[in-house]
């Protein structure tokens, strides 16, 4: 019989005893006499037996729970040693005692039997735990972020509880698989290398080293020598240790907020005061106080340019009507005067769009973009037509009433419903906001004229300095038109993918 096994059958034996032996005696003990001073000495023999065999058996636990299985089973051994009817008895009756023996910790009852569900729940393949949802008709996600790790559970209202017990068991019990992960750094360092030959895939590396510089989303990465050397424990560990960092639990369907709040009292245990989440260091974005260009290789017929403008301006919710309605009239589709300029008119594009971006969250600055997919020998042209419709922007009444129709008519058409409310109310939150912006939007346009759009584009784009990123083969490219614009700065497929 495995531990395991062991500690699941004393859990059992202890919960249908219904008789509570000599549990008064602990009223009673004096200050230097303790009813049960006799645990220790067979507590001391658990301890240089068994602990270390335990420990070594089962895996240590995160560090960030507090407890190893250890002495979640010592805890258990002392309650039926001394008598006790169930796992509440440490809280009332034995923990005080416990705590007297030198450099012993007493986990409370609901550590414990969290601890037990979690060696209930090793025993189960990822299989069987999937058939176990199936069976619930609900299902369970992790999501990892840039900024949020989500932990997500839907399905059938009625099978929460148990959804929410299962998934706490999983995120607590999982035992990793040695073998299936090497299989999987495998894969990715396959997919990393495969990436490297994706042209999009490029581009994309190459506008977030624009954007933020050498330290950006696509280049903050384990290496795969951290790959391959880490223990996969250790990864799943920090899901179990997340229950002891600050979290937000939230709720979408037909309960009421009370029975939510009891079922998750009742199976999402956490500790009495919460760490804060530890901060990553922050992307930062590159500002562009000179004209830039930076070109990344790759051998192909076409080229992907992208302009950018980022001067670190702030944001202010009373700019978004503006911002939206240039961004529809500018550069966000095909009627726009990009698309028209550059494509229509002229051919030059295969794909091309422009968009002055507001950030996701407050304190984040604002930047303007221009981009487009052309033939090698245009791209000097493509940034010829840009330069010249930035600074000298086209006005169209006709155009201008278009953008103004179509933006009213998506806002009019807008639904936002069910967990998107709940998604919408944490992005403007994250904004430092406490209203719908996009009903401010909606307000403001019928007041909104031709010249706003012209007065924020003078404003915030002409006669700016722009960072040119280019992909493209350099043999194929007018590098001497480049280097009119400003020194190229040549950067690699390493440093634009990290590794």
């Amino acid at each position: 019989m495995t531990m395991s096994e062991i500690s699941l059958t004393l859990v059992q034996q202890i919960k249908t005893s219904k008789i509570i032996n000599g549990m008064a005696k602990v009223q009673q003990k004096s200050e230097k006499i303790s009813a049960f001073g006799g645990i220790f000495f067979v507590l001391d023999k658990f301890d240089r037996i068994l602990s270390s065999v335990i420990d070594s058996h089962l895996g240590l636990r995160s560090k960030l729970i507090g407890y190893q299985y250890s002495e979640i089973i010592r805890a258990v051994f002392s309650v039926f040693c001394c008598g006790g009817d169930c796992m509440e008895d440490l809280n009332l009756y034995l923990k005080d005692v416990l705590t007297e023996r030198p450099h012993t910790r007493v986990p409370s009852a609901d550590t414990v039997l969290r601890g037990i569900e979690e060696l209930a729940t090793e025993k189960m393949s990822n299989e069987e735990i999937q058939k176990k949802f199936y069976a619930l008709a609900c299902r369970y996600s992790i999501n990892v972020g840039e900024e949020n790790l989500t932990i997500s559970i839907s399905g059938l209202n009625e099978n929460l509880g148990e959804a929410l017990r299962l998934t706490e068991e999983v995120l607590h019990g999982a035992k990793a698989d040695q073998d299936i992960y090497h299989k999987y750094v495998e894969q990715i360092l396959k997919d990393r290398e495969d990436q490297k030959k994706e042209q999009r895939t490029c581009f994309t590396r190459a506008w977030n080293y624009a954007l933020y510089g050498s330290y950006n989303p696509s280049t903050n990465l384990m290496s795969a020598q951290q790959l391959k050397e880490t223990n996969p424990q250790t990864l799943l560990d920090l899901l179990s240790g997340l229950s002891a960092l600050q979290h937000t639990a939230i709720y979408y369907g037909p309960s009421v907020q009370k029975e939510v709040t009891a079922l998750i009292s009742k199976f999402h245990k956490t500790s009495k005061h919460l760490l804060a989440v530890p901060e990553n260091k922050a992307y930062t974005f590159r500002q562009t106080p000179r004209p830039e260009v930076i070109l990344a290789p790759y051998e192909a017929k076409n080229i992907y340019l992208r302009k950018l403008h980022n001067e670190g301006r702030q944001w202010t919710p009373e700019a978004a009507p503006v911002e939206a309605l240039f961004n529809e009239y500018f550069g966000g589709g095909m009627n726009t005067i990009v698309f028209q300029e550059l494509r229509e008119a002229r051919g030059l594009a295969y794909n091309a769009n422009a968009y002055y971006s507001s950030p996701s969250k407050k304190g984040d600055p604002e930047y303007v973009m221009e981009h487009i997919i052309s033939q090698n020998d245009k791209l000097m042209e493509c940034i010829s037509v840009f330069d010249d419709i930035t600074e000298r922007m086209p006005q169209s009444e006709a155009a201008f009433t278009l953008a103004k129709q179509s933006l009213t008519k998506t806002l009019q058409s807008r639904r936002v419903t069910k967990t998107s409310l709940i998604a919408y109310y944490f992005q403007m939150k994250r904004l430092g906001l406490d209203y719908d912006l996009y009903e401010r939007v909606y307000q403001a346009l019928p007041s909104l004229t031709l010249q706003d759009i012209v007065r924020f584009e003078q404003q915030t784009m002409t006669n700016k300095p722009w960072l040119h990123v280019i992909l493209g083969d350099e043999k194929e490219l007018d590098m001497q038109g480049l280097n009119n614009i400003a020194p190229v700065h040549r950067i690699t497929l390493e440093e634009i993918f990290g590794y």
